[in-house]
């Protein structure tokens, strides 16, 4: 069996990662600025959502690097789903309304998949803050 090398295949999704917020980019008319903007924004929000406005906690997870790759690797997935579904329509307004659809906050947090996400990464992110704050407190 052929595999590709784990460094090789990673490059190859980054790329294909990267290809797709381009393509997003060009169907909605938007600059990089403005998709990048949309979804950082985003990803506070559901954090904020998912802490149920909890100031320390929204704030401990914002913090870790793990929730910031969890929301990108989920944003790519809804990305990849937009365009699949979505691409062959030229109607700017509904692949529009489509997108912001996509990538609702409330309908993501009503997502009961999403949710189980979720709550195995707020695990993680746990792990990772805890690893840093016993490197901290080491020194």
């Amino acid at each position: 069996m052929n595999t590709l090398p784990k460094k090789k295949h990673y490059s190859i999704i980054k790329l294909q990662i990267l290809n797709n917020e381009q393509m997003v980019q060009a169907v909605l008319d938007w600059t990089e600025q403005q998709y990048c903007d949309f979804k950082f924004d985003a990803g506070l929000a559901y954090a904020k959502r998912m802490t149920d406005n909890d100031a320390i906690g929204f704030d401990f997870l914002i913090k870790t690097t793990f929730y910031w790759n969890w929301w990108k690797n989920e944003w790519a997935k809804r990305d990849a789903d937009f365009l699949q579904y979505y691409s062959g329509t030229s109607n700017k307004a509904l692949l529009h309304d489509q997108y912001l659809f996509q990538h609702n906050i409330q309908r993501l947090k009503s997502d009961d998949l999403m949710e189980r996400k979720a709550c195995s990464m707020v695990g993680y992110c746990f792990d990772e803050f805890t690893k840093k704050s016993g490197k901290e407190l080491a020194k």
